[in-house]
């Protein structure tokens, strides 16, 4: 691995641990939210892409309405999703910017469909995974450092 090599992956897994370290710092227990508002609506259509998390519109609104990995798993098939079309739900959101909203809590019929935990669940997991990347980036380094390639070691001799 050449030196422009290792300093491109030292310098990736620095920006790594940095936007960590970041959404360490500014993600917030539910608890400690000042600006949620609840909002109370009818559930017009439930976007579900193929990774990551799903998001919902409500009728008569424009705004999008972020949701978790989990509800995405447990409400983005033909089975899950199509009974909530139509529902009345109340929602705990904090909006993040412009039309967006992170949805933290979701009843309908007083039964809670989202909760809290589900969005600290993937906030801690998509922390985690900048951590690990960063470690494993800066690992291949130090590999790559101290065990060269079979090709250098026998041109050196």
């Amino acid at each position: 691995m050449s030196k422009h090599s290792k300093i491109i992956l030292l310098v990736l897994a620095a920006f790594f641990l940095f936007i960590g370290i970041k959404s360490y710092q500014h993600s917030q227990e539910f608890e400690e939210l000042s600006n949620i508002q609840i909002v109370n609506g009818t559930i017009f259509q439930l976007h579900c892409p193929p990774k990551g998390a799903a998001s919902l519109s409500l009728a008569d609104s424009d705004i999008t309405y972020n949701l978790s990995i989990k509800f995405r798993t447990n409400y983005c098939d033909d089975k899950g999703s199509q009974p909530l079309l139509g529902k009345e739900v109340t929602m705990q959101a904090v909006q993040v910017n412009g039309d967006f909203y992170q949805v933290y809590q979701i009843t309908s019929d007083n039964k809670e469909i989202l909760s809290a935990k589900d969005i600290a669940a993937d906030q801690s997991s998509s922390t985690f995974g900048l951590f690990f990347l960063a470690f494993l980036l800066l690992a291949l380094v130090l590999y790559k450092h101290k065990f060269p390639s079979e090709k250098k070691t026998k041109k050196a001799q």
